[in-house]
């Protein structure tokens, strides 16, 4: 397979000023005291500070980085700087220890610096998913010399010790990049499961609203339906309205939808053509929590390519994983319990060039149904 990179978007007015003023400040900086990598040897009594500001899906891939520090090093003090809108995968990562909160502007970034700075000293400082600019010269004005993170997601490698990137890595399983920036400071693990843990709190605050809204607590079936950033992942809704014919027709329920509010659209779609079929909708009225509480209590998970799946592997819910071949398994599949998954992908067809190429509706409602009634014939499923 080649190199497989994501075309940069072209930055808005306000991100170009913002990516100026670092360079012209940190940036000319970094110029006359340039970061050498220094190697640095940790151990349980290290303080390691980790970036990871990115949305849901890649939040949860960096999280397996997490868990390789804490397995390598028991004891280790580990915090992140996360993005102040997309807190709720790091609140819900017992590995950290305390969150920071990334905003931007400059009176931000100098209360941020100052708030870092009052909890170091640190001993590394990993960059996982955060393309921005604040993020790298924190680390600079931190701990230049134990700076480490992938070359190709930020536009000021310059202000990194080490800059990981190879055709290989760059090829590498999403989460596995985060991994190979743990393992530049000396951490692995041998079960690269991400990681989530739902709260007792987050449990009773969803059995509160599905009381209240006269649902089950207890979902057979979870659809998300749609998601992941780009329309051509996307199964197609009227594939959904067959699943679920299908699944009722053979017993299975309760059925749950789920998505943000952004797709009430095909909520709505869902509901006009699956007919008698009983559903329960809770598209836009759950916070990612509770969410999150819904999938864990949940037999089975079917859903495309997006962070709602990767949260599915996290919790350790069956999922059947709908993938365009753009990815595919190889790069966004799960790492760990890979058995307890079925894994559909769209064949690539001969030819293939972009990936309107290859379409999610050659996947079909019958594959996915088997797929679904495999893993709810397992006996470890009634368990649940």
């Amino acid at each position: 397979m080649g190199v497989q990179t994501k075309k940069r978007k072209r930055l808005s007015l306000s991100s170009r000023l913002n990516l100026w003023i670092y360079r012209v400040t940190v940036g000319l900086l970094a110029r006359v005291l340039p970061p050498r990598w220094s190697g640095p040897r940790l151990n349980g009594r290290s303080r390691v500070l980790v970036f990871s500001s990115a949305g849901l899906g890649d939040s949860l891939l960096d999280s397996v980085a997490f868990r390789a520090l804490d397995e390598t090093f028991a004891g280790i003090h580990i915090e992140a700087v996360v993005h102040h809108r997309r807190p709720d995968i790091s609140r819900h990562n017992p590995l950290i220890k305390k969150l920071h909160l990334l905003r931007k502007g400059p009176p931000a970034f100098i209360r941020l610096l100052a708030e870092l700075r009052a909890a170091g000293p640190w001993d590394a400082i990993l960059y996982l998913s955060c393309h921005d600019p604040e993020a790298r010269s924190f680390g600079y004005l931190l701990n230049r010399h134990g700076t480490v993170g992938l070359g190709w997601k930020t536009e000021m490698d310059g202000l990194c010790a080490l800059n990981i990137d190879s055709p290989e890595a760059r090829d590498a399983h999403l989460a596995r990049q985060a991994l190979l920036v743990a393992e530049a400071v000396g951490a692995t693990t041998k079960y690269p499961r991400m990681v989530y843990e739902v709260s007792d709190a987050d449990r009773s605050a969803l059995r509160e609203r599905l009381t209240g809204w006269g649902m089950p607590q207890i979902p057979s079936v979870v659809f998300q339906l749609g998601g992941g950033g780009a329309a051509y992942r996307d199964w197609p809704v009227g594939h959904f309205v067959e699943l679920a014919r299908k699944l009722h027709a053979a017993g299975v329920g309760p059925i749950f939808v789920l998505g943000g509010p952004d797709h009430r659209g095909k909520a709505e779609m869902f509901a006009r053509q699956v007919g008698e079929v009983p559903f329960f909708d809770v598209i836009g009225r759950l916070p990612l929590p509770l969410s999150a509480a819904l999938i864990e209590a949940s037999a089975c998970l079917v859903s495309t390519d997006t962070g709602i799946m990767h949260l599915g592997f996290a919790l350790g819910t069956p999922t059947v994983a709908l993938l365009h071949c753009q990815l595919g398994a190889a790069r966004v599949g799960p790492l760990a319990d890979l058995a307890e998954h079925e894994l559909i992908e769209v064949v690539r067809p001969d030819g293939y060039r972009k990936p309107g190429d290859a379409l999610m509706e050659t996947i079909l409602p019958g594959i996915v149904f088997d797929a679904v009634l495999r893993i709810l014939a397992r006996p470890s499923v009634g368990t649940r």
